[in-house]
Protein backbone atom coordinates (compact mmCIF):
# COMPACT_ATOMS: atom_id res chain seq x y z
CA UNK A 1 0.00 0.00 0.00
CA UNK A 2 2.91 2.36 0.44
CA UNK A 3 4.33 3.41 -2.08
CA UNK A 4 8.13 2.12 -2.81
CA UNK A 5 9.36 5.75 -2.82
CA UNK A 6 7.95 6.73 0.62
CA UNK A 7 9.26 3.27 2.05
CA UNK A 8 12.85 4.57 0.60
CA UNK A 9 12.16 8.04 2.33
CA UNK A 10 11.54 6.10 5.41
CA UNK A 11 8.04 7.17 6.76
CA UNK A 12 8.34 7.47 10.31
CA UNK A 13 6.26 4.81 12.78
CA UNK A 14 3.38 7.27 13.95
CA UNK A 15 3.05 8.87 10.54
CA UNK A 16 2.33 5.16 9.19
CA UNK A 17 -0.24 5.31 12.02
CA UNK A 18 -1.46 8.52 10.64
CA UNK A 19 -2.56 6.95 7.56
CA UNK A 20 -4.17 4.39 9.03
CA UNK A 21 -6.12 6.96 11.02
CA UNK A 22 -7.06 8.40 7.43
CA UNK A 23 -8.14 5.58 6.36
CA UNK A 24 -10.13 4.83 9.55
CA UNK A 25 -11.44 8.31 9.41
CA UNK A 26 -13.41 9.83 5.92
CA UNK A 27 -13.51 13.07 7.64
CA UNK A 28 -10.54 13.90 9.85
CA UNK A 29 -8.33 16.39 11.03
CA UNK A 30 -4.66 16.68 11.36
CA UNK A 31 -3.38 19.33 13.93
CA UNK A 32 -0.07 18.49 14.45
CA UNK A 33 2.60 20.99 15.29
CA UNK A 34 4.63 22.71 12.68
CA UNK A 35 7.82 20.87 11.44
CA UNK A 36 6.66 17.44 12.62
CA UNK A 37 6.03 15.68 9.75
CA UNK A 38 1.99 16.13 8.40
CA UNK A 39 2.76 16.23 4.61
CA UNK A 40 4.65 12.93 4.01
CA UNK A 41 1.71 10.94 5.37
CA UNK A 42 -0.95 12.73 3.53
CA UNK A 43 0.83 12.79 0.07
CA UNK A 44 1.25 8.99 0.54
CA UNK A 45 -2.76 8.87 1.53
CA UNK A 46 -3.67 10.87 -1.60
CA UNK A 47 -1.40 8.17 -3.88
CA UNK A 48 -3.37 5.68 -2.18
CA UNK A 49 -6.93 7.13 -2.75
CA UNK A 50 -5.99 7.34 -6.49
CA UNK A 51 -4.13 3.64 -6.66
CA UNK A 52 -6.49 1.73 -4.23
CA UNK A 53 -10.21 3.18 -4.94
CA UNK A 54 -9.75 5.36 -8.19
CA UNK A 55 -9.98 8.85 -6.09
CA UNK A 56 -9.06 11.64 -7.38
CA UNK A 57 -8.28 14.83 -4.82
CA UNK A 58 -7.96 18.71 -4.66
CA UNK A 59 -5.85 19.65 -2.07
CA UNK A 60 -6.48 23.33 -0.95
CA UNK A 61 -3.74 25.85 0.47
CA UNK A 62 -1.73 29.09 0.92
CA UNK A 63 -0.74 29.80 -2.49
CA UNK A 64 3.09 30.15 -1.16
CA UNK A 65 2.75 26.00 -0.54
CA UNK A 66 1.54 25.05 -4.03
CA UNK A 67 4.90 24.61 -5.49
CA UNK A 68 6.12 22.78 -2.21
CA UNK A 69 3.34 20.48 -1.97
CA UNK A 70 3.69 19.64 -5.43
CA UNK A 71 7.20 18.13 -4.89
CA UNK A 72 6.44 16.30 -1.75
CA UNK A 73 3.61 15.06 -3.89
CA UNK A 74 5.87 13.64 -6.44
CA UNK A 75 8.43 12.60 -3.94
CA UNK A 76 6.26 10.75 -1.56
CA UNK A 77 3.86 9.41 -4.24
CA UNK A 78 3.87 7.36 -7.17
CA UNK A 79 2.57 9.68 -9.67
CA UNK A 80 3.57 10.11 -12.81
CA UNK A 81 4.46 13.61 -14.81
CA UNK A 82 1.05 15.71 -15.05
CA UNK A 83 -0.83 13.16 -12.64
CA UNK A 84 -0.73 16.40 -10.20
CA UNK A 85 -1.44 19.70 -11.66
CA UNK A 86 -1.28 23.24 -10.09
CA UNK A 87 -4.31 25.16 -10.86
CA UNK A 88 -3.28 28.97 -10.82
CA UNK A 89 -3.46 31.76 -13.36
CA UNK A 90 -6.02 33.95 -15.58
CA UNK A 91 -9.68 32.08 -15.99
CA UNK A 92 -8.73 30.69 -19.49
CA UNK A 93 -5.20 28.90 -18.24
CA UNK A 94 -7.59 27.28 -15.08
CA UNK A 95 -10.22 26.04 -17.08
CA UNK A 96 -7.42 24.15 -19.31
CA UNK A 97 -5.53 23.00 -15.59
CA UNK A 98 -8.62 21.69 -14.13
CA UNK A 99 -9.62 19.91 -17.35
CA UNK A 100 -6.53 17.70 -17.08
CA UNK A 101 -6.38 14.31 -16.24
CA UNK A 102 -4.65 15.09 -13.01
CA UNK A 103 -5.33 12.78 -9.96
CA UNK A 104 -4.60 15.47 -7.46
CA UNK A 105 -5.30 19.27 -8.35
CA UNK A 106 -3.92 21.67 -5.71
CA UNK A 107 -5.05 25.59 -5.97
CA UNK A 108 -5.61 28.19 -3.43
CA UNK A 109 -8.87 28.62 -1.25
CA UNK A 110 -10.62 31.33 -3.15
CA UNK A 111 -9.85 29.27 -6.36
CA UNK A 112 -11.79 26.09 -5.02
CA UNK A 113 -14.41 28.47 -3.45
CA UNK A 114 -14.69 29.86 -6.57
CA UNK A 115 -14.78 26.80 -8.82
CA UNK A 116 -15.03 23.96 -7.18
CA UNK A 117 -18.52 23.00 -9.46
CA UNK A 118 -16.34 22.95 -12.82
CA UNK A 119 -13.53 21.32 -11.06
CA UNK A 120 -16.18 18.50 -10.04
CA UNK A 121 -17.92 18.67 -13.25
CA UNK A 122 -15.04 17.71 -15.10
CA UNK A 123 -14.07 15.07 -12.42
CA UNK A 124 -17.08 13.82 -10.66
CA UNK A 125 -14.74 11.20 -9.25
CA UNK A 126 -13.00 13.79 -7.02
CA UNK A 127 -14.38 12.71 -3.63
CA UNK A 128 -10.91 14.22 -1.45
CA UNK A 129 -10.53 17.66 -0.40
CA UNK A 130 -7.26 17.95 1.86
CA UNK A 131 -6.80 21.37 3.45
CA UNK A 132 -2.93 22.75 4.71
CA UNK A 133 -3.05 25.31 7.01
CA UNK A 134 -6.86 25.12 6.89
CA UNK A 135 -7.11 27.84 9.38
CA UNK A 136 -5.67 30.66 6.94
CA UNK A 137 -8.33 29.82 4.54
CA UNK A 138 -11.58 28.44 5.74
CA UNK A 139 -11.13 30.12 9.68
CA UNK A 140 -14.24 32.74 9.22
CA UNK A 141 -17.15 30.75 9.70
CA UNK A 142 -19.59 33.37 7.96
CA UNK A 143 -17.00 34.15 5.25
CA UNK A 144 -18.13 33.68 1.57
CA UNK A 145 -15.25 31.89 1.56
CA UNK A 146 -16.10 29.31 4.10
CA UNK A 147 -19.70 28.99 2.86
CA UNK A 148 -18.57 27.93 -0.64
CA UNK A 149 -16.46 25.03 0.74
CA UNK A 150 -19.52 23.83 2.68
CA UNK A 151 -21.53 23.84 0.20
CA UNK A 152 -18.92 22.02 -1.90
CA UNK A 153 -18.35 19.13 0.61
CA UNK A 154 -22.03 18.18 0.06
CA UNK A 155 -20.63 16.33 -2.75
CA UNK A 156 -17.28 15.17 -1.92
CA UNK A 157 -16.98 12.35 0.72
CA UNK A 158 -13.26 12.95 2.48
CA UNK A 159 -11.78 15.66 4.00
CA UNK A 160 -8.68 16.16 5.59
CA UNK A 161 -7.83 19.64 7.20
CA UNK A 162 -4.34 20.55 8.72
CA UNK A 163 -3.32 23.13 11.11
CA UNK A 164 -1.53 23.20 14.26
CA UNK A 165 -3.87 26.40 14.73
CA UNK A 166 -7.13 25.05 14.93
CA UNK A 167 -7.83 27.50 17.70
CA UNK A 168 -6.89 30.75 15.85
CA UNK A 169 -7.18 33.02 18.89
CA UNK A 170 -10.85 32.39 19.16
CA UNK A 171 -12.86 29.34 19.58
CA UNK A 172 -14.83 29.84 16.83
CA UNK A 173 -11.89 29.06 13.98
CA UNK A 174 -12.69 25.27 14.88
CA UNK A 175 -16.44 25.46 13.58
CA UNK A 176 -15.82 25.16 10.14
CA UNK A 177 -13.94 21.84 10.36
CA UNK A 178 -16.41 20.60 13.30
CA UNK A 179 -18.95 21.47 10.80
CA UNK A 180 -17.74 19.57 7.81
CA UNK A 181 -16.73 16.74 9.67
CA UNK A 182 -20.01 16.15 11.90
CA UNK A 183 -22.75 18.23 11.49
CA UNK A 184 -24.65 16.25 14.44
CA UNK A 185 -22.55 18.77 17.07
CA UNK A 186 -24.37 21.89 16.44
CA UNK A 187 -27.74 21.03 14.06
CA UNK A 188 -29.00 24.45 14.36
CA UNK A 189 -25.43 25.16 12.84
CA UNK A 190 -23.30 28.41 13.97
CA UNK A 191 -25.85 30.37 15.81
CA UNK A 192 -26.04 27.17 18.10
CA UNK A 193 -22.35 26.93 18.51
CA UNK A 194 -22.36 30.77 19.60
CA UNK A 195 -24.78 30.45 22.09
CA UNK A 196 -22.98 27.09 23.34
CA UNK A 197 -19.53 28.84 23.26
CA UNK A 198 -19.27 32.85 23.20
CA UNK A 199 -19.94 34.73 25.92
CA UNK A 200 -21.84 38.00 24.66
CA UNK A 201 -22.73 41.68 26.16
CA UNK A 202 -26.03 43.50 25.72
CA UNK A 203 -24.97 44.91 22.41
CA UNK A 204 -23.55 41.08 21.02
CA UNK A 205 -20.08 41.51 20.76
CA UNK A 206 -18.25 38.51 22.22
CA UNK A 207 -16.55 39.27 25.29
CA UNK A 208 -14.85 35.26 26.35
CA UNK A 209 -15.26 32.10 25.24
CA UNK A 210 -16.70 29.02 27.18
CA UNK A 211 -17.02 25.09 27.53
CA UNK A 212 -14.11 23.90 25.74
CA UNK A 213 -14.81 20.41 26.55
CA UNK A 214 -17.16 19.96 23.69
CA UNK A 215 -14.27 20.97 21.36
CA UNK A 216 -11.77 18.79 23.25
CA UNK A 217 -13.70 15.63 22.63
CA UNK A 218 -14.34 16.85 19.05
CA UNK A 219 -10.69 16.99 18.77
CA UNK A 220 -10.04 14.00 20.48
CA UNK A 221 -12.52 11.83 18.19
CA UNK A 222 -11.30 13.16 14.88
CA UNK A 223 -7.78 14.79 15.28
CA UNK A 224 -4.79 13.05 15.17
CA UNK A 225 -1.89 15.35 16.72
CA UNK A 226 2.05 15.15 17.34
CA UNK A 227 3.60 17.96 19.03
CA UNK A 228 7.33 18.93 18.34
CA UNK A 229 8.33 17.88 21.88
CA UNK A 230 6.85 14.33 20.98
CA UNK A 231 9.05 13.81 17.79
CA UNK A 232 12.07 15.76 18.88
CA UNK A 233 12.03 16.32 22.52
CA UNK A 234 11.71 19.68 24.36
CA UNK A 235 11.83 22.59 21.61
CA UNK A 236 15.38 23.88 22.32
CA UNK A 237 15.43 27.35 22.29
CA UNK A 238 15.58 30.57 24.83
CA UNK A 239 13.56 33.52 24.60
CA UNK A 240 15.61 37.06 25.72
CA UNK A 241 13.26 40.42 25.91
CA UNK A 242 15.44 43.41 25.46
CA UNK A 243 14.09 46.75 26.48
CA UNK A 244 14.73 49.88 24.23
CA UNK A 245 13.76 53.39 25.06
CA UNK A 246 11.93 55.78 23.22
CA UNK A 247 13.30 58.92 21.89
CA UNK A 248 11.83 61.95 23.71
CA UNK A 249 9.46 63.50 21.22
CA UNK A 250 9.07 60.08 19.92
CA UNK A 251 7.35 59.02 23.56
CA UNK A 252 5.76 63.16 24.48
CA UNK A 253 3.94 61.57 20.66
CA UNK A 254 3.03 58.13 21.82
CA UNK A 255 1.70 59.45 25.43
CA UNK A 256 -1.23 61.34 23.24
CA UNK A 257 -2.78 58.23 22.31
CA UNK A 258 -1.72 55.56 24.38
CA UNK A 259 -5.30 55.83 26.53
CA UNK A 260 -7.57 55.85 23.73
CA UNK A 261 -5.21 53.05 21.65
CA UNK A 262 -5.45 50.59 24.62
CA UNK A 263 -9.24 51.60 24.95
CA UNK A 264 -9.82 50.51 21.51
CA UNK A 265 -7.43 47.50 22.33
CA UNK A 266 -9.33 46.24 24.89
CA UNK A 267 -12.16 46.31 22.88
CA UNK A 268 -11.15 44.05 20.27
CA UNK A 269 -8.96 41.68 21.05
CA UNK A 270 -11.08 38.45 21.28
CA UNK A 271 -12.77 38.34 18.23
CA UNK A 272 -9.74 38.29 15.92
CA UNK A 273 -10.53 41.66 14.60
CA UNK A 274 -7.82 44.87 15.02
CA UNK A 275 -8.40 47.80 17.06
CA UNK A 276 -8.74 51.37 15.93
CA UNK A 277 -6.68 54.43 14.62
CA UNK A 278 -5.39 55.61 17.56
CA UNK A 279 -4.26 51.93 18.81
CA UNK A 280 -2.86 51.72 15.12
CA UNK A 281 -1.29 55.51 15.57
CA UNK A 282 0.34 54.37 18.84
CA UNK A 283 2.06 51.68 16.73
CA UNK A 284 3.25 53.60 14.10
CA UNK A 285 4.86 56.17 16.31
CA UNK A 286 6.44 52.76 18.15
CA UNK A 287 8.10 51.39 15.14
CA UNK A 288 8.41 53.92 12.31
CA UNK A 289 7.82 57.60 13.95
CA UNK A 290 9.51 59.57 11.12
CA UNK A 291 7.02 58.55 8.30
CA UNK A 292 5.02 61.45 10.76
CA UNK A 293 7.15 64.56 9.54
CA UNK A 294 8.18 67.17 11.93
CA UNK A 295 9.66 66.95 15.07
CA UNK A 296 9.38 63.11 14.41
CA UNK A 297 11.51 63.00 11.23
CA UNK A 298 14.43 64.26 13.15
CA UNK A 299 14.90 60.47 14.55
CA UNK A 300 17.17 58.87 12.77
CA UNK A 301 17.28 55.91 14.93
CA UNK A 302 14.52 54.13 16.88
CA UNK A 303 15.17 52.60 20.07
CA UNK A 304 14.86 49.28 18.53
CA UNK A 305 16.55 50.42 15.39
CA UNK A 306 19.52 51.25 17.59
CA UNK A 307 19.41 47.93 19.30
CA UNK A 308 19.03 45.79 16.23
CA UNK A 309 22.79 47.41 15.34
CA UNK A 310 23.84 45.40 18.03
CA UNK A 311 22.88 42.32 16.68
CA UNK A 312 24.07 43.35 12.64
CA UNK A 313 27.11 44.11 13.67
CA UNK A 314 27.46 40.94 15.58
CA UNK A 315 25.79 38.98 12.69
CA UNK A 316 28.40 40.94 10.29
CA UNK A 317 31.50 39.48 12.27
CA UNK A 318 30.30 35.63 13.20
CA UNK A 319 29.02 35.52 9.45
CA UNK A 320 26.10 33.92 10.82
CA UNK A 321 21.91 34.36 8.93
CA UNK A 322 19.70 35.90 10.99
CA UNK A 323 16.00 36.17 10.54
CA UNK A 324 14.00 39.67 11.45
CA UNK A 325 10.20 39.67 12.23
CA UNK A 326 8.68 42.84 11.81
CA UNK A 327 4.45 43.10 11.61
CA UNK A 328 4.36 46.75 10.02
CA UNK A 329 5.46 47.51 6.60
CA UNK A 330 7.20 50.66 7.03
CA UNK A 331 9.30 49.30 9.85
CA UNK A 332 9.90 46.20 7.63
CA UNK A 333 11.48 48.61 4.54
CA UNK A 334 13.87 50.84 7.31
CA UNK A 335 15.47 47.31 8.51
CA UNK A 336 16.18 45.80 4.92
CA UNK A 337 17.74 49.46 5.12
CA UNK A 338 19.28 49.33 8.24
CA UNK A 339 20.65 45.89 7.24
CA UNK A 340 22.02 47.40 3.65
CA UNK A 341 24.33 49.93 5.77
CA UNK A 342 25.98 46.84 7.38
CA UNK A 343 27.00 45.55 3.86
CA UNK A 344 24.46 42.84 4.73
CA UNK A 345 22.70 41.58 2.22
CA UNK A 346 18.80 41.00 2.87
CA UNK A 347 15.63 39.77 1.27
CA UNK A 348 12.19 40.61 2.44
CA UNK A 349 9.25 38.90 2.77
CA UNK A 350 5.99 40.17 3.31
CA UNK A 351 2.24 40.56 1.25
CA UNK A 352 3.65 42.62 -1.42
CA UNK A 353 6.49 40.44 -2.53
CA UNK A 354 4.92 37.51 -5.00
CA UNK A 355 4.83 33.91 -4.31
CA UNK A 356 7.70 32.85 -6.56
CA UNK A 357 9.73 36.01 -5.38
CA UNK A 358 9.25 34.54 -2.07
CA UNK A 359 10.77 31.08 -2.36
CA UNK A 360 13.59 32.63 -4.68
CA UNK A 361 14.37 34.66 -1.04
CA UNK A 362 14.04 31.80 0.91
CA UNK A 363 16.66 29.61 -1.45
CA UNK A 364 18.90 32.20 -1.78
CA UNK A 365 18.64 32.52 1.98
CA UNK A 366 19.09 28.85 2.33
CA UNK A 367 22.02 28.51 0.11
CA UNK A 368 23.96 31.08 1.70
CA UNK A 369 23.29 33.57 -0.84
CA UNK A 370 21.39 35.85 1.28
CA UNK A 371 22.83 37.09 5.16
CA UNK A 372 19.23 38.23 6.83
CA UNK A 373 15.48 37.85 6.32
CA UNK A 374 13.42 40.53 7.03
CA UNK A 375 9.56 39.25 6.95
CA UNK A 376 6.13 40.10 8.16
CA UNK A 377 5.08 36.95 10.53
CA UNK A 378 2.16 36.63 9.02
CA UNK A 379 2.78 36.05 5.73
CA UNK A 380 6.28 33.79 6.42
CA UNK A 381 4.81 31.62 9.00
CA UNK A 382 4.43 28.58 6.84
CA UNK A 383 6.50 27.03 4.01
CA UNK A 384 9.94 28.04 5.46
CA UNK A 385 12.33 26.00 6.81
CA UNK A 386 15.36 28.14 8.22
CA UNK A 387 16.71 25.88 10.51
CA UNK A 388 20.29 26.95 9.76
CA UNK A 389 20.36 29.97 11.85
CA UNK A 390 20.30 30.38 15.23
CA UNK A 391 18.64 34.09 15.70
CA UNK A 392 15.49 35.38 15.61
CA UNK A 393 14.65 38.71 16.36
CA UNK A 394 11.21 40.34 17.04
CA UNK A 395 11.15 44.21 15.91
CA UNK A 396 7.32 44.32 16.28
CA UNK A 397 4.60 41.63 17.14
CA UNK A 398 0.57 41.05 15.66
CA UNK A 399 -1.86 40.42 18.00
CA UNK A 400 -1.91 36.43 17.62
CA UNK A 401 -0.30 33.99 19.12
CA UNK A 402 -0.11 31.37 16.39
CA UNK A 403 1.98 34.34 14.31
CA UNK A 404 4.47 34.23 16.89
CA UNK A 405 4.74 30.73 17.44
CA UNK A 406 4.82 29.98 13.67
CA UNK A 407 7.57 32.23 13.31
CA UNK A 408 10.02 31.49 15.27
CA UNK A 409 9.45 27.92 14.66
CA UNK A 410 10.70 28.59 11.03
CA UNK A 411 13.99 27.84 12.78
CA UNK A 412 12.82 24.95 14.53
CA UNK A 413 11.96 22.39 11.39
CA UNK A 414 13.18 19.35 14.16
CA UNK A 415 15.49 18.65 16.66
CA UNK A 416 18.27 21.40 17.18
CA UNK A 417 21.87 21.25 18.42
CA UNK A 418 22.21 24.56 19.35
CA UNK A 419 19.43 26.60 21.21
CA UNK A 420 17.42 29.01 19.05
CA UNK A 421 17.87 32.40 20.91
CA UNK A 422 14.66 34.34 20.62
CA UNK A 423 15.40 38.34 20.99
CA UNK A 424 11.86 39.93 21.52
CA UNK A 425 12.26 44.03 21.47
CA UNK A 426 10.11 46.12 24.04
CA UNK A 427 9.90 49.56 24.45
CA UNK A 428 8.86 49.82 28.13
CA UNK A 429 5.47 51.08 29.79
CA UNK A 430 4.38 50.76 25.81
CA UNK A 431 1.85 48.94 24.13
CA UNK A 432 4.51 46.27 23.77
CA UNK A 433 3.50 44.60 27.09
CA UNK A 434 -0.16 44.79 26.37
CA UNK A 435 -0.14 42.97 22.94
CA UNK A 436 2.34 40.56 24.86
CA UNK A 437 -0.87 40.48 27.37
CA UNK A 438 -2.77 39.23 24.33
CA UNK A 439 -0.27 37.03 22.76
CA UNK A 440 -0.43 35.01 25.83
CA UNK A 441 -4.17 34.95 26.48
CA UNK A 442 -5.05 33.29 22.77
CA UNK A 443 -2.05 31.09 23.98
CA UNK A 444 -4.02 30.22 26.94
CA UNK A 445 -7.29 30.02 25.08
CA UNK A 446 -5.67 27.41 22.67
CA UNK A 447 -4.19 25.64 25.34
CA UNK A 448 -7.62 25.34 27.50
CA UNK A 449 -9.24 23.63 24.06
CA UNK A 450 -5.86 21.34 23.88
CA UNK A 451 -3.65 21.21 26.80
CA UNK A 452 -0.88 19.70 24.49
CA UNK A 453 -0.75 23.23 22.86
CA UNK A 454 2.54 24.73 24.55
CA UNK A 455 1.06 28.38 26.99
CA UNK A 456 3.51 31.48 26.21
CA UNK A 457 4.84 33.47 29.11
CA UNK A 458 5.67 36.65 27.54
CA UNK A 459 3.56 39.45 29.79
CA UNK A 460 6.64 39.40 32.72
CA UNK A 461 5.67 39.98 36.11
CA UNK A 462 6.35 43.20 36.77
CA UNK A 463 4.11 45.10 33.60
CA UNK A 464 1.58 46.90 33.58
CA UNK A 465 -1.49 45.15 33.02
CA UNK A 466 -4.50 46.03 31.43
CA UNK A 467 -8.69 44.69 31.99
CA UNK A 468 -9.56 43.05 28.64
CA UNK A 469 -12.95 43.38 27.61
CA UNK A 470 -12.86 42.79 24.29
CA UNK A 471 -15.52 43.72 21.89
CA UNK A 472 -16.34 43.68 18.45
CA UNK A 473 -14.07 45.83 15.51
CA UNK A 474 -14.71 47.27 12.12
CA UNK A 475 -11.00 46.29 11.22
CA UNK A 476 -10.05 42.31 10.34
CA UNK A 477 -6.72 40.43 10.28
CA UNK A 478 -6.66 41.40 6.45
CA UNK A 479 -6.29 45.36 7.83
CA UNK A 480 -3.23 44.29 9.24
CA UNK A 481 -0.06 45.31 7.37
CA UNK A 482 2.09 42.45 6.21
Amino acid sequence: MIPERAKMKELRDYQVADLSFYMRTPRCLNTSDPGTGKTPSVCVYLWYLWNKKKVRSVWTMPKSLLQKNRDELMEWGEFEKGDVMIVDGPPAKRAKQMASDAKVFLMGFDCFSTNWRTLLDNHPDIDMHASDEVHMGYGGAESQRTLNMFDAMEHIKHFLPMTGTIVNGRYSSVYPCMHVINKKLYPEGYTQFLIEHAVEDMSGRIVAWMNPEKIQKFLGKYSIRHTLEEVYGKENKQIFFEKCPMEKKQREAYDEFEGQGLLELEESWLDGSLPGVNFIRCRQIMEHPQEFGPPLDKIKYTGKEERLKVHLEQARGTGKPLVIFSALRPQQDRLVELVKKYGLRVGLINGRVSTKKRFEIDEQFTNGELDVIVASPATAGVGFNWGHTDTVIFASVDPMDSSFVQGYRRAIRGKRDTPLSIYVLEYEDSMDQHMFEIIDKKSKMANDVDPSKERLNLQRTGKKRINMKPTGSKLTMEDFER
